[in-house]
């Protein structure tokens, strides 16, 4: 629900407990019992809602892994991160790295606004990963639906009435017009999450060098020693793959690292533990682009 936002749509606010059920091979109760108990303990803070950037002409959400000289430059270089535009998330690992997911049309206009962002926030050495596609939307929207996409940008759980009162239209209208925006895959909803106080969880990724010859058996290898813990990978050309994991401890995420590099077909490797979500400043460039979809609409 935080990392994979637009893969999980469904016809309301919340994230699909039956699409997310499907994809951990998990019944639907169990994702339900699960979500509720994370929202009370505060490890979800709250649900965010993400226009599918097809519409505003980025359909390419590319992740960048960057690498700071020290902590200091780090935070300094995070805050100004946050200022920048076609950036849709910032993720804060443990020590010098953080990642930044980057919106663009193709892969060489994303490689080159990282470029461009590297050298603003002073940042050297960055390392690109394959870039991942929001689904085509099946509707094209009007003043209201973007109205409506702006009332959630923050509040995905907002009450309908309250939405029609400021919206100045019926609750009939609203609760239709923002399933219509789920259902057509035109708006995701994103759980904004507290991973620096992990309530018996911790994501991370195992960043492995491998042997070209060995590559295939070794990723398939590894997907089947670390099974459903593996919510995601990246394998591009190369000699390289990430692995995306969670644990229950810090222990078992090094135990991991640790197993994956007794592996046949495996050179080196290393591991980065997430720490945290830093939020863009608000507004961002995507709430500047939804008011500029607002004003260019006729009433």
């Amino acid at each position: 629900m935080s990392f994979k936002y637009f893969d999980y749509p469904g016809k309301n606010r919340r994230p699909s407990p039956k699409e997310i059920g499907a994809k951990l091979h998990l019944d639907e109760r169990t994702v339900r019992l699960r979500t509720a108990k994370m929202e009370k303990e505060g490890f979800i803070q709250y649900y965010q809602t993400v226009p599918n950037l097809w519409l505003l002409g980025n359909p390419l959400a590319s992740l960048y892994n960057f690498q700071a000289t020290s902590i200091t430059a780090k935070r300094d270089a995070l805050q100004k991160a946050r200022d920048e535009d076609d950036v849709i998330d910032i993720a804060d690992f443990l020590g010098v790295g953080f990642g930044l997911t980057i919106s663009a049309r193709t892969e060489q206009q994303a490689h080159e606004r990282a470029k461009r962002i590297a050298e603003h926030i002073g940042i050297e050495t960055f390392q690109a990963n394959p870039p991942r596609q929001f689904p085509q939307p099946r509707k094209s929207l009007d003043k209201l639906d973007w109205q409506v996409i702006k009332a959630l940008r923050y509040h995905a759980l907002r009450p309908t009435k309250k939405i029609a009162e400021e919206l100045k239209i019926t609750y009939r209208m609203a609760e239709y017009t923002i399933g219509k925006l789920f259902e057509s895959r035109a708006l995701s909803t994103r759980a904004i999450i507290n991973a620096s106080e992990p309530k018996g969880i911790i994501f991370y990724s195992l960043n492995l060098r491998l042997d070209e010859k060995l590559r295939h058996p070794a990723i398939h290898n590894l997907r089947e020693i670390y099974g459903k813990r593996v919510w995601w990978h990246f394998s591009p050309p190369g000699h390289t793959v990430t692995l995306f994991l969670f644990a229950t401890s810090i222990a078992r995420a090094e135990d991991d690292l640790i197993e994956a590099l007794s592996k046949t077909g495996v050179l080196d490797g290393s591991m980065t533990i997430f720490k945290g979500w830093v939020e863009p400043r608000r507004p961002s460039w995507i709430d500047r682009r939804v008011e500029e979809m607002i004003g260019a609409r006729p009433e």
